[in-house]
């Protein structure tokens, strides 16, 4: 059986007027096309579902018992339509995104919950874990975007720059180096509390590091910036995180800043798309408000 919605559509304006030729009218439809489909409708359904009382139709009990279902089914139809055309249409649903640890807990939490709260149909399911997690989520296709603060070579990513961040070398106030500009030798051997391997903040700070012949020594490893920090108010040594990380710390003097010369930390990040996939409303909406609220350059 294949009942269309032109045909349910057709009977209820027969239904409801009590005439072929008026149906057609509403309809937009000839006379004799009305009537073929009423037909056609009576064959699928094989029962008749209206008796000619004069030179109008009435229904019959089983046109009678059609009626509310075929009248619920077309307004379930257009409350589709309406959904779907709708403005707020295009923003409603769940976006999945990846990001960094830094530009998750920094930056892209804060934008999801106001964006949220803006436009109260969408929902942002934000996954924050390291570079490398968020590369492997844009190319399984588990989240339609990811952002990252490492570097991305794989030929199957779009990469654009998306922000800039600044990375600081900082260590617990009573250390000899406690806000000083230094050399790199000074710093030469010394040891280190660091980020996890995959972290885009390590990558980057050792590829730095390695320019000036730093030879930093890991004592110890955290995937998580209060991690770190912790550790270094303890005395475990020096770090490297993004200044959006520090600057509760800094400003209550919990930790120093370390300014080593010729140690380049200023860092891209980076918005990442499969090319594959192109961003949907939602995503592309989620994008321009987290740009406008975190004060972004396009």
């Amino acid at each position: 059986m294949r009942i269309t919605l032109k045909q349910l559509m057709i009977f209820e304006a027969v239904a409801r007027s009590g005439q072929v030729a008026r149906a057609a009218e509403l309809v937009n439809l000839s006379a004799p096309a009305t009537s073929m489909a009423l037909a056609e409708l009576e064959k699928q359904l094989d029962t008749r579902l209206f008796e000619r009382v004069g030179n109008r139709l009435r229904l019959n009990a089983q046109g009678s018992l059609l009626l509310p279902l075929a009248t619920e089914a077309l307004q379930k139809v257009e409350q589709i339509e309406q959904l779907f055309s709708s403005p707020e249409a295009t923003l409603s649903g769940t976006l999945n995104v990846a990001a960094s640890s830094t530009i998750g807990n920094y930056l892209l939490a804060k934008s999801a919950v106001a964006f949220c709260q803006q436009f109260t149909s969408s929902m942002v399911d934000l996954n924050i874990t390291n570079t490398q997690a968020v590369i492997k989520a844009v190319l399984e296709f588990s989240v339609e975007v990811g952002f990252i603060e490492g570097q991305c070579l794989d030929s199957r990513i779009k990469v654009e720059a998306w922000h800039k961040d600044k990375l600081l070398v900082f260590c617990h106030p009573a250390h000899p180096l406690a806000g000083q500009q230094v050399e790199p030798e000074q710093v030469r051997g010394q040891h280190w509390v660091m980020r996890e391997s995959g972290s885009g903040t390590r990558d980057y700070f050792i590829n730095a590091a390695n320019m000036l012949d730093l030879q930093p020594i890991e004592k110890f490893s955290f995937s998580t910036p209060d991690a770190i920090k912790q550790a270094v108010r303890q005395g475990a040594g020096l770090a490297v995180l993004s200044e959006l990380t520090l600057e509760k710390e800094l400003n209550r003097k919990e930790l120093a800043v370390i300014e080593v010369n010729g140690l380049t930390l200023a860092r891209q990040f980076y918005r990442i798309r499969h090319k594959s996939r192109n961003p949907s409303a939602l995503c592309d909406a989620f994008d321009h408000f987290s740009q406008r609220f975190l004060n972004i350059a396009p």
